[in-house]
């Protein structure tokens, strides 16, 4: 029986792009405490905010969860990109902060997504960086130096799930200063013209979206301060 190649079983074009993965930080912990309907509602807010950002040449390929794929022309405009949409979202109470992968190289488009290790590589940087990170493959890292469009900080060879081969790996700040005020309970970025919610804790002061996750945070300090001794094991006796 005759087999036909892939290229014969769809259409499909072989492009080089840049491929960002981002997401929002935290956003198991806000849908824990915000609820369903409130995650969902910033999930779609979310991705509203990303086509709204996108540069002339920028495409949203899809939305997964909490996520956004984009492609774009090369790493420079990825990096751009990333820039405006934190700079869009920071006009909004209540965000998580995001964090970022971007891969550079060859991917397949076919019928309106990508396939290929290059969007596999920038899903995996994604889930490597911390929050208000970007993390970037060496081939993203070079081109962003050779254009001096970036400080980074190189983050070593990273084994990434699924991925065959260890990548050598930048981190780069997103400029997310905006988000220095971060909800601890549920993740939500706390802007400067909130309410003043806050409760100081072993020297640090937390700061709050909403009293619910205040006195979410405040009641195992309460129990703390409130349980005997290490040493005792139990209250003083009365007798």
């Amino acid at each position: 029986m005759m087999m036909l190649s892939a290229a014969a079983n769809f259409e499909h074009a072989d492009v080089e792009a840049a491929v960002v993965f981002v997401d929002m930080s935290g956003f198991t912990a806000f849908t824990e405490t915000h609820g369903d309907h409130i995650a969902a509602q910033l999930a779609e807010t979310f991705a509203a905010s990303a086509t709204r950002v996108l540069g002339p040449a920028d495409e949203v390929i899809k939305t997964i969860g909490d996520a956004v794929l984009v492609v774009c022309e090369n790493p420079a405009t990825a990096v751009t990109f990333l820039r405006r949409l934190t700079a869009e979202i920071s006009r909004v109470q209540g965000f998580p902060m995001l964090r970022a992968g971007i891969a550079a190289g060859p991917v397949v488009k076919r019928n309106g997504d990508v396939f290929g290790s290059t969007v596999n590589t920038a899903a995996r940087l994604a889930t490597a960086a911390q929050a208000g990170q970007i993390v970037v493959n060496d081939g993203v890292a070079l081109a962003l130096s050779a254009a001096d469009l970036a400080a980074m900080t190189a983050l070593g060879s990273l084994a990434l799930r699924n991925v065959g081969s260890p990548i050598d790996a930048f981190a780069l700040d997103i400029g997310t200063h905006h988000q220095e005020h971060v909800d601890p309970v549920c993740r939500m970025h706390v802007a400067e013209g909130a309410p003043e919610l806050t409760i100081a804790h072993s020297g640090t002061s937390y700061r709050f979206c909403s009293t619910a996750c205040m006195q979410q945070f405040a009641q195992p300090i309460v129990r703390d301060n409130a349980s005997p001794p290490d040493n005792e094991g139990a209250w003083p006796s009365t007798r």
